[in-house]
């Protein structure tokens, strides 16, 4: 019983197509964040924290992009499959 489960190709393809959307929501690309931790708005100087948070951005929305292309790719074997 747990096999089957673990093998349902379709429980999997929704579980990461669901995270995948849910990372590129709220991470999309390319991120709004300058890479090289530019403020240009208000002292155009570098900020650590933004540097930080635009690698942080970075791996997730690819991350959630991987987990679509994961999904469709889980599809394609389960129809073939």
């Amino acid at each position: 019983m747990i096999l089957d489960f673990l093998l349902n190709l379709n429980f999997w393809s929704a579980v990461c197509g669901l995270m995948g959307t849910v990372l590129v929501f709220f991470f999309g690309l390319p991120p709004a964040i300058n890479k090289n931790g530019h403020i240009n708005l208000i002292l155009e100087q570098s900020a650590e924290n933004e540097a930080k948070k635009y690698k942080v951005y970075k791996i997730l929305s690819y991350l959630g992009l991987s987990l679509i292309a994961i999904s469709f790719l889980i599809q394609i074997i389960h129809i073939f499959v």
